[in-house]
């Protein structure tokens, strides 16, 4: 018998047709014919649909994917001489929802309504029962109470810096970002079961990096050629995070399984991913890159491929010191790594000059001696003793926002705020090492290399490029924490009175051992 639909049913469909079309039509009029804004609606229904009926999971993975591979605009991605396939996505989740809809109440954006979504929706399945979500694996209390000083601290560092006479509206821009990470943090928590979701994880990050290497090789070599254009970069800063955790990925998913299939596929990946960050351009990429595999090759033990590297590294050092030292006054490309490293050791600046990140940074230091214990708080400009070329015309908030976040929360929250913010990745660090020589599967060991490069990562984009400012590293570094807690679970390296019975294992029962008396037959 064929399946008759129920007058009720009809008209509950004839009544979310005509709805949902009132309310594109009222979007398309707001939006003055913005296309984006016109579809808002049926997207925003259409998701909404769909992440109702399957795990949180699907969904916090695919808002990853989206933060990590649409054009990120508060950046200006491309220079904003061409907008990618991926603008609108990054125009929708960045946007200021004011400007997108003309409510003056939403000022937000996007990514933030869906944080906010994903964590409701997890504790509600959680209260209610669901059986949509698998149960989860928790994360060690000292991660817990960390992330939740980091946010508490940062509240703390407004309050003072708005009853010391802080601008409340510049402040909210100063630490936003760094106050979601909790947050997001929390919405990967309840969405992610386990380890075993790192693979599902490490995919998704590495797609996007192959998405944003894909814009920034054809802005390179189509779009700049074909305008006469000339670019610092071609995708945005906070790029670097994504490619280098694609790069870590490969290199140390083969360093702990050796397989052909992860040589092949790793190369494959890694040259795809480095071009793009060639032509982005981006000193601190490299910077990044080295430190996240220095990491890895401390953290491993002296298998015989680390005693290779070692022994190989000893044996070329003097040619490496010869290389340096012819390189370091060349202008010719051959010696093009050694004048990358010079500009970061240097600067970019006339002879006996100061470069305009050293002023700047001095200028935070004199800041942070104003208030060594507290800071400033936020809302307030770090001083300029030490006069600054005037960028105002291009950044005219420059003074909240300085390039080095890490100086910057110093002369902003002081020795109290830097250390309850930056806690938490201590410990991530902490329990990604423990969870590394204690993890028996070579992925689980993977994750914890990758984890530690992400951290390396991050500090870099925060020391020199605002990184503490930007939903890219917010993101990355909030999955990686999540995931450093729940493979300190799954592989004991944080006690958990129910591993065992949760993930099934049995104790192996204690050999009998004769008593000493007792003579051998």
């Amino acid at each position: 018998m064929a399946f008759k639909p129920s007058l009720a049913a009809w008209l509950q469909y004839i009544v979310m047709v005509v709805g949902l079309g009132a309310v594109t039509l009222g979007a398309a009029a707001v939006g003055n014919g913005d296309p984006i804004v016109t579809m808002a609606p049926v997207l925003a229904f259409t998701v909404v649909w769909v992440i109702l009926k399957l795990p949180l999971r699907y969904f916090a993975l695919a808002v990853l994917y989206l933060v990590l591979a649409a054009d990120y605009t508060p950046e200006r991605p491309q220079s904003m001489f061409w907008p990618s396939p991926m603008f609108p996505f990054g125009k929708l989740l960045f946007t200021q929802m004011h400007e997108l809809v003309g409510i003056g109440a939403l000022r937000f954006p996007l990514v933030d309504g869906l944080i906010i979504f994903a964590i409701g929706l997890g504790i509600y399945r959680r209260a209610t029962k669901s059986t949509i979500d698998p149960p989860v694996v928790p994360i060690p209390r000292p991660l817990v109470v960390t992330l939740t000083m980091s946010f508490m601290a940062i509240m703390w560092m407004e309050v003072w810096g708005i009853a010391r006479g802080g601008d409340i509206k510049n402040s909210l821009w100063q630490w936003h970002q760094a106050a979601v990470l909790p947050l997001v943090g929390m919405m990967y928590h309840y969405s992610l079961r386990g380890p075993q979701d790192w693979p599902a994880v490490a995919k998704t990050i590495t797609a996007a990096a192959l998405t944003k290497s894909a814009v920034s090789t054809y802005f390179a070599l189509v779009i700049v050629p074909a305008q006469g254009l000339e670019v610092e970069y071609t995708t945005c800063h906070s790029d670097s995070m994504t490619f280098i955790f694609a790069i870590t990925v490969c290199i140390a998913r083969w360093l702990e399984r050796p397989k052909s299939g992860h040589a092949i596929r790793g190369i494959l990946i890694i040259l795809l991913v480095f071009i793009g960050m060639f032509f982005n351009d981006r000193r601190l990429a490299y910077v990044s890159l080295v430190g996240g595999l220095a990491a890895a090759y401390l953290f491993n033990p002296w298998t015989p491929l680390k005693k290779l590297v070692t022994r190989a590294l000893i044996a070329c050092s003097p040619l490496l010191v010869v290389y340096m030292l012819v390189g370091w006054g060349s202008s010719s490309s051959v010696f093009k790594p050694v004048q990358t490293f010079r500009s970061i050791i240097e600067g970019q600046h006339a002879e006996g000059e100061l470069d305009y990140r050293d002023i700047e940074n001095l200028n935070l230091i004199a800041t942070w001696a104003t208030n060594p214990v507290f800071g400033t708080g936020y809302g307030h400009e770090f001083l300029e003793p030490y006069p600054l070329p005037n960028i105002a015309f291009v950044f005219p908030t420059y003074r909240f926002h300085p390039h080095d976040s890490l100086l910057g929360l110093l002369a902003f929250g002081g020795w109290f705020g830097y250390t309850m913010v930056w806690m938490y990745l201590v410990v991530t660090v902490y329990l990604a090492a423990r969870s590394y020589h204690r993890a028996h599967a070579a992925e689980h060991r993977t994750a914890c290399l990758v984890i530690v490069g992400v951290i390396a990562s991050y500090l870099n984009q925060v020391f020199g490029d605002m990184g503490i400012i930007s939903y890219i590293c917010t993101f990355e570094v909030a999955v990686a924490s999540v995931l450093a807690g729940k493979l300190a679970m799954v592989t004991g390296a944080w006690p958990w009175p129910q591993r065992e019975k949760v993930l099934g294992l049995t104790r192996a029962a204690p050999e009998e051992v004769p008593p000493s008396s007792a003579t051998p037959a």
